[in-house]
């Protein structure tokens, strides 16, 4: 009898018997399957090797073969091209100076890289200035000699001048004296006359006499005095009038040693100068051409010396330098207008007029060379760039407008009519598609496309007369 347990047991068992292998049927045989791999490989074969290289011929036979080209999208240069002549060239600065020192030196210092801006008289470079710098110390000092010694003399001539003052006052102090000893030896003389004749009359006694005559010797030697203090004197007036001259020739040498030495520290000055290398012009560096520790020198003709330190140019006189063919001349006017394509930014387009034509011609290249002024600068133009000009008919119009869009250009044979409409065959996946274009005047064996493309397309080149479109063709 069945427990609960052996029941469950029995029921979750599962059922087998479908997975047994029934031995009462006979096996394949090894051979047959062989053959049958043998069978599919002899297939693969034929179909690789026989029907699909047949297959691949067939349809090389029945299917064209066509030449493919793209459709090309020029710059608007091309297009401006179109209405006058054109000529390569490049942009030129009008103000450009390559920089070199007044005297050979040794590089000690430089201030500027490529592209450093730089105002008038900005110190771009210095050469070894030690010595110079020392030579003028020595120059000033010899000036502040100079100077000391002018004052000296200065003074010294004033000095001799206050001594002329004084020798003349001391002279006119001593012809004051005599004059008054004059005077008083003058009276003496008349009471001695007087005091005579009244000692003969018996009128006074001999002592008023004596007296009369003490007193005229004594006046008579105060005059002598007198006279030997204004010879005294002048004498002195001289010598002073002699230091006064003497100091006057001292100043004059001393003011003309000043001279000297002030030349001396303006030599001096102008020789330190040398070692420095200023900017010319406000502008920017564009090649620096030394280093530091390099010798400089500016008549450089060979050996080790450098010619020059950097080259600058004023970015305000940008203008544009272009060789015009002698045939295309006839296009070109003083002051004419002419559109300018960049070839880094060929679909923009810079007005310019014709500022300059060159007196003489190449003769080997048989060209003019001709400049042209922007109209319109901007900070995009650089020295030495490439660029395109194109000079506009005598009428001068400029219809930048007309001339700023891309042209679209396709091969002449690629454009063909079917039922009456002009247009090319564009190839996708293979096939043909016709499309409808409308084109105008292009460069010689193309055709400018108006309108239909965008460029970039591939398209078939002087496709067959019955070629329609939804075609299947085979590209070469």
């Amino acid at each position: 009898m069945l427990t609960q347990n052996d029941k469950n047991s029995t029921e979750a068992s599962p059922d087998i018997s479908a997975l047994r292998i029934d031995r009462t049927k006979p096996a394949p045989k090894a051979g047959a399957f062989a053959m049958r791999i043998l069978a599919v490989i002899a297939v693969v074969v034929f179909v690789q090797l026989i029907v699909r290289p047949g297959l691949s011929k067939i349809a090389e036979l029945t299917t064209p073969l066509v030449e493919v080209a793209r459709v090309a999208v020029r710059n608007p240069s091309t297009r401006a091209s179109l209405s006058g002549i054109a000529s390569n060239g490049y942009v030129v600065a009008r103000t450009r100076a390559a920089l070199s020192a007044d005297a050979p030196g040794r590089l000690v210092e430089m201030n500027v890289v490529e592209g450093s801006v730089v105002k008038r008289g900005d110190v771009v470079a210095r050469l070894y200035y030690a010595e110079h710098a020392a030579g003028l110390s020595r120059a000033e000092a010899g000036l502040e000699l100079s100077e000391a010694a002018l004052a000296r003399s200065q003074i010294g001539f004033s000095m001799s001048e206050t001594a002329v003052v004084r020798a003349d006052s001391e002279l006119r102090g001593a012809q004051a004296g005599r004059e008054a000893a004059i005077a008083t030896e003058r009276l003496a003389t008349a009471e001695l006359e007087r005091a005579q004749e009244l000692v003969e009359q018996g009128v006074e006694r001999v002592q008023v006499r004596d007296r009369a005559e003490q007193e005229f010797a004594a006046a008579t030697a105060e005059r002598d005095r007198a006279d030997a203090g204004v010879e005294s004197a002048m004498a002195t007036v001289s010598e002073s009038l002699g230091l006064v001259t003497s100091a006057e020739a001292a100043v004059r040498e001393a003011a003309a040693r000043k001279k000297v030495a002030e030349a001396e520290v303006e030599s001096a000055m102008a020789t330190l100068e040398k070692t420095y290398v200023r900017a010319p012009f406000d502008g920017v560096v564009i090649q620096k051409e030394a280093e530091v520790g390099e010798v400089v020198s500016p008549n450089s003709q060979g050996g080790r010396a450098r010619g020059s330190v950097v080259t600058m140019v004023d970015l305000s006189t940008l203008e544009v330098q272009a060789e015009v063919p002698e045939t295309s001349m006839s296009a070109v006017k003083l002051g004419g207008v002419a559109q300018v394509f960049l070839d880094a930014w060929p679909s923009e387009v810079y007005e310019v007029r014709v500022d300059r034509i060159w007196p003489v011609a190449d003769r080997q290249k048989a060209t003019i060379e001709v400049r042209a002024a922007f109209l319109k600068p901007d900070a995009r133009l650089r020295p030495e760039m490439g660029l395109r000009i194109v000079f506009l008919d005598e009428s001068g119009g400029m219809d930048t407008g007309a001339n700023t869009e891309p042209l679209i250009t396709v091969p002449e044979s690629a454009v063909v009519e079917r039922d009456g409409v002009l247009g090319v065959f564009l190839i996708k996946e293979d096939r043909v598609s016709f499309l409808e274009i409308r084109c105008g005047d292009g460069p010689p064996g193309m055709r400018a496309v108006q309108e239909g493309l965008s460029g970039g397309e591939e398209i078939v080149l002087r496709p067959m007369d019955d070629l329609s479109d939804g075609d299947e063709v085979r590209t070469s």
